[in-house]
Formats: C-alpha cells, sequence, structure tokens
C-alpha cells in the first residue's frame, strides 16, 4: 500500500525527533535504546495463549467478529498495548524478525495518530482495510528509523547499485539481508531497481505464502517505466541461473526487459541465499533501443 508524501513526511519527522533525542550520531541503531528511551517494555508471548488473544481482544474493545476477521487478514507477530506501554513479541520468530517487529510496534506508539486508532472507533479502525493502513504507515517509519533516517540514503548514494553495496551496508547498520536490501532498492539511487523474494526451488513453500515469490518491491523508476513487468517469469529466470548452496551468493545473470514504451532495457541480476529465501538484486544497466521516430 502507497502512502502519501505528506504522510511520509509527518513520520520522518516524529522518528527524526527521536534520533536526536537518543543523540544518535552514527550507526547502528539499538532497538534497546529506543525502547528506554520511550519508556516501552518489551515482553515475549506464545501465539498459541488463548488469554493474550482474550486481552487484546478487550484492549482494543473491538467487535468479536471484527478482531477474528482481523486476524484471518494479518498474521499477527506482534503486538502493542498502549494503556500499559507493553509491546509484545511472538517468541518464535527468528531473530531477525524479532529485530523488524519490535521496531514495528514502536512505531504504532511514536506516530501521532496511531494511539487515537488504537483507543477509539476500534470496530472500524481495526477493520481490516484500515489495518493495513496502520501496518503501512508502521513498517515505513520503522525502516526510516532502523536506518538511521536520512543518514542510510546519504551513505548508500556513494555506492554502486549492486550486491556488495547491500553486504556493506548490512554491516554498518547491523540489519537483516532483507530489511537492506528493500530499503536500498526503495530509497536511493533514482533508477530502475527491484528486489526479489523468492523460496528456492529445494525449499518448500511456507504455508502462508500463496507464490513461490514472497516479495516484489520495486523503486520508483520501477514502476514508472516497467509496470507490466510479470512477477512469475523473473521468477522463472532466477530458478533457471540460481544454483543450490547453503548460504550466501547463488547466482548472477543478465536479463532483457520492455518498458511501458515497447523499448528493450538490459537488467543485471545477483541472487543470494539467506538461509530461508533467494534474495535477488535486480538493477538497470542500459537502455537497448529507441522506438522508430517517423517525421512527416
Amino acid at each position: 500500500m502507497k502512502i502519501d508524501e505528506p504522510t511520509k513526511i509527518d513520520i520522518e519527522r516524529e522518528n527524526t525527533k527521536i534520533l536526536r533525542e537518543i543523540a544518535l550520531k552514527s550507526p547502528p541503531v539499538r532497538v534497546e535504546d529506543i525502547i528506554e528511551h520511550l519508556k516501552l517494555h518489551r515482553l515475549y508471548y506464545n501465539l498459541e495463549d488463548p488469554n493474550l488473544l482474550q486481552r487484546f481482544w478487550h484492549e482494543v474493545d473491538v467487535q468479536k467478529n471484527k478482531f477474528f476477521k482481523l486476524l484471518k487478514k494479518v498474521k499477527l507477530v506482534a503486538m502493542w498495548f498502549p494503556t500499559e506501554s507493553e509491546i509484545y513479541i511472538d517468541a518464535g520468530l527468528p531473530k531477525p524478525k524479532q529485530k523488524w517487529a519490535t521496531h514495528h510496534e514502536i512505531e504504532h506508539s511514536i506516530i501521532p495518530w496511531h494511539r487515537s486508532y488504537y483507543l477509539g472507533d476500534t470496530a472500524q479502525t481495526l477493520d481490516p482495510y484500515y489495518q493495513e493502513i496502520l501496518e503501512a504507515e508502521a513498517n515505513y517509519g520503522a525502516s526510516y528509523l532502523m536506518f538511521c533516517g536520512d543518514l542510510f540514503k546519504q551513505e548508500a548514494l556513494n555506492t554502486k547499485p549492486e550486491w556488495a553495496s547491500i553486504e556493506l551496508l548490512k554491516k554498518r547498520y547491523r540489519n537483516s539481508w532483507v530489511t537492506t536490501l528493500r530499503r536500498y532498492v526503495t530509497d536511493t539511487h533514482d533508477i530502475p531497481m527491484v528486489a526479489f523474494i523468492s523460496t528456492p526451488l529445494w525449499l518448500p513453500k511456507p504455508y502462508d505464502q500463496k507464490e513461490r515469490w514472497r516479495h516484489f518491491v520495486s523503486s520508483d523508476k520501477f514502476r514508472e517505466q516497467f509496470g507490466n513487468v510479470n512477477q512469475d517469469s523473473l521468477l522463472t529466470l532466477i530458478d533457471r541461473n540460481t544454483n543450490m548452496r547453503k548460504g550466501g551468493p547463488i547466482g548472477k545473470f543478465s536479463l532483457l526487459q520492455m518498458d511501458v514504451n515497447g523499448n528493450k532495457h538490459e537488467f543485471y541480476a545477483e541472487s543470494f541465499f539467506n538461509r530461508y529465501d533467494v534474495l535477488t538484486l535486480i538493477t538497470h544497466k542500459r537502455k537497448l533501443d529507441t522506438r522508430n521516430i517517423i517525421i512527416p
């Protein structure tokens, strides 16, 4: 779900204030420092615990049928209880995902209008559509905060759009491969780029994943010029050009893509296996031809 620019600016302003208050001068951002500064409490839970879900239901004061409709729409891996300043994280999540989930829930407490949603007319605002809006805003804020606001973009613009840059920035900001790749594609070089995250052929598709590809994340330039791209075709190319390994780089290849005006472009893809998913960075290299212009 796309967030409008005024909302982005408001979210960035709130997070910049937090970074200034904790006096952060260089990466990485320690989530523990944010939690302490905001006087939040992070606890871990078992998603199967009916008592916790019952408490969440009463906390938001949402109608029962709306609540269970929400649970079917979104996979609940973390919760924020605003009245008690508590964040609950699913203990079964891998460590990198626990970090992301924590930052996500922190955003609900940082973004001013989210508190009114959770404590207000939740029978309406926790409808799945409104929830998608809240989740998209929290995701945007979490990424901005984890990567030190505008600092990541400034540093990333001094790198070449290639996998080696993702590796360098991952180490510097100490975030996961997935979050670093996504942030790099959406918030750095003004060129057509894609982050494609998929399940490799040698692993079973997760039960909560409709297709073998989990995420297709593109830069603004890619969306503008290549809105006709087919994700299944990209997955086929990735499958053909990657090799099974326990982890690390698993393939590099060039590919052609037609833009919305019918012009051919060359892209370069680099695939990496993080032991769970295949992460592929696809970057624009050059335009191969132009349309014929007929002058009367």
